[in-house]
């Protein structure tokens, strides 16, 4: 029989598959980022404006002043978030120290008497001549933000220890804590505090040490409300529960926070037509701007102005994951997380889920110094941003 040949079995030889490697994104700034930074300046103005004009005009004559100022920080504001955008985020690290010890420094100055300027019972400001009155807590947030970034990258594993995880942080925050108590500050200290544990727990710090603070802080509490030495706490937490037992005085801002709220409805009154901001809403250029906005764009606007923020704050953790080193990551875990508390504190107490405090909204809350800080952080966010590394496929 003629011999057949037998064909061995070979297997396809393929390209080798590509490996997957981080790659930069090519020094741009996040686009997305950019672009709700920009949106959130352009609602808040309108939004300022339309809570703003009736104190305006009522209290000084003069219905676009607070407009006008904010519309000059705001654009001073993004020229240097632009700038600062373009210089690498690490050259903080080399002035952390300085700006931690500034702050501090700050702080003590606004309790010296006759420095510290008083407005409704709470001594919170300075007064630089020519460019007007700004909260030193302002600078002490972003100092906490880059030393806390700082120091906690360069701890490296041991931040997971007491000596290098604890106990120099918790200092920091405890003197910080301290000082705000007498200007009294209580939603900066809430800042401060949540964002230096937001950065310790991202850098990798024992979840379990935060249960004794946990613990400590409930009982401080639970004491000061039986305590009668503290009965001022139990009547705050009355009128915050309730703030039409006493309208005209301690719960004047809350309910009538509730009233403008309330008032927009789904649909809201129209731009422009709230009532509550004449005279009857506290501060509505200021703490309570989100109230008047609710009042006038109803439920729809809130819930717009809201996913605004939300996707901010997704972009600015998105950041963080995608950082190239420790450093950057915390720094825009700080930034972000900044954002997230201080929006949530504010949205907290005009609707009522937690009492009266001073935090402002950034980006809608009348302020040039702060609008100028959260701007200038909104630059080293972006900065981060140019030099992210993504997952190729």
């Amino acid at each position: 029989m003629p011999r057949q040949s037998v064909q061995l079995y070979e297997p396809e030889k393929r390209a080798p598959q590509p490996v997957s490697k981080p790659r930069s994104t090519g020094h741009k700034m996040d686009l997305s980022t950019l672009i709700m930074i920009i949106l959130l300046m352009i609602v808040g103005l309108i939004a300022l404006f339309s809570a703003s004009y009736p104190t305006a005009l009522y209290k000084y004559g003069k219905p676009l002043m607070f407009l006008t100022n904010q519309s000059i920080f705001a654009a001073v504001g993004l020229a240097a978030m632009l700038f600062i955008s373009k210089i690498d985020y690490h050259i903080y690290g080399r002035f952390q120290k300085h700006l931690f010890i500034l702050g501090v420094g700050l702080l003590v100055l606004v309790l010296i008497p006759g420095v510290g300027v008083n407005h409704n019972n709470a001594t919170r400001w300075l007064n630089v001549p020519g460019l007007g009155e700004f909260q030193p807590s302002e600078i002490m947030k972003t100092g906490v933000i880059i030393s806390f970034s700082y120091y906690a990258a360069k701890a490296g594993p041991k931040i997971r220890t007491f000596r290098y995880g604890i106990l120099p942080f918790f200092f920091a925050l405890a003197v910080i804590a301290g000082l705000l108590y007498f200007e009294p500050h209580l939603s900066a200290t809430m800042i401060i505090l949540g964002v230096g544990l937001c950065i310790l727990f991202v850098a990798g710090i024992k979840i379990w040490y935060f249960f004794p603070l946990g613990a400590a802080a409930g009982g401080a509490f639970a004491v000061a409300y039986n305590t009668p030495m503290f009965a001022h706490v139990r009547d705050r937490i009355a009128v915050w529960l309730d703030p039409f037992i006493d309208l005209t005085d301690k719960g004047w801002q809350g309910a009538n926070s509730f009233v403008a709220i309330g008032s927009g409805g789904f649909w809201g009154l129209g731009l422009g037509q709230g009532r509550q901001k004449h005279l009857y809403l506290p501060e509505p250029q200021n703490d309570f701007v989100f109230s008047s906005w609710c009042e006038e764009v109803g439920f729809v606007g809130a819930v717009l102005v809201m996913l605004l923020f939300a996707y901010l704050i997704y972009r600015g953790f998105y950041i963080a994951r995608n950082s190239k080193d420790k450093f950057g990551c915390l720094l825009a875990v700080g930034i972000t997380s900044k954002l997230a508390i201080q929006t949530l504190v504010n949205l907290f107490v005009v609707s009522g889920l937690f009492p009266v405090t001073g935090a402002s909204l950034p980006f809608f809350s009348y302020g040039g110094t702060a609008l100028l800080v959260q701007l200038g952080e909104m630059g080293i966010l972006l900065n981060i941003s140019r030099h992210m590394t993504r997952e190729s496929s």
